[in-house]
């Protein structure tokens, strides 16, 4: 028996697949030191996010940074400022699933920030020349790359299917059916 003759035949598919996914939840403290003595904290916010991501081994490291202002007072209440910082970071994102069944010369890393980099909490610090900003971020990241799956053909099951079955002329039968219908019928008419 030929091997074109076998009941089942496989074949190789090569298709761009996700070959890895992660995510990660962080926390960090920024020590943020304002050019005057701080009365108070009046606010503090992000802005200005941006990040890369690259896969380094079996972790996908997202590279940013993000500006962050605290809105103070200072001299005893009477006068406010906002100080402005930006920080850089680095998260390394451990991939829960990862199939090395790839090639590596196809491989695209995607990064999202499902919680962008938000202030939980600012408190001047206990020296009282800084402010601790306390802030949390979270990433979801995939892993896409080209990769094989196996197929079952099954040549000889559709040798006795005419091609006329599955033409036009099949589809054409059931929107014959569509003409019949009534369009002035409204489904209220009905109860």
């Amino acid at each position: 028996m030929a091997k074109t003759d076998r009941d089942v035949q496989y074949r190789q598919i090569i298709t761009k697949a996700i070959c890895g996914r992660g995510r990660k939840f962080s926390q960090a403290t920024h020590a943020i030191r304002p050019p005057d003595n701080i009365s108070n904290i009046l606010g503090a916010w992000i802005i200005n996010h941006s990040y890369e991501a690259h896969r380094v081994g079996e972790v996908v490291e997202v590279m940013g940074n993000y500006d962050i202002n605290i809105w103070y007072a200072t001299k005893g209440n009477t006068k406010t400022d906002v100080a402005k910082e930006t920080v850089r970071y680095v998260d390394q994102v451990p991939l829960n699933f990862y199939d090395r069944n790839l090639r590596e010369d196809t491989i695209s890393v995607n990064a999202v920030a499902t919680q962008s980099p938000n202030c939980i909490e600012a408190t001047i610090a206990s020296s009282e020349d800084s402010v601790l900003v306390r802030v949390e971020r979270e990433f979801l990241v995939e892993v896409t790359g080209e990769t094989k799956i196996c197929v079952a053909c099954y040549p000889h099951d559709y040798e006795d299917l005419e091609d006329k079955e599955y033409g036009p002329s099949s589809l054409e039968a059931d929107v014959q059916d569509f003409d019949d219908l009534d369009p002035d019928l409204v489904i209220d008419d009905l109860d």
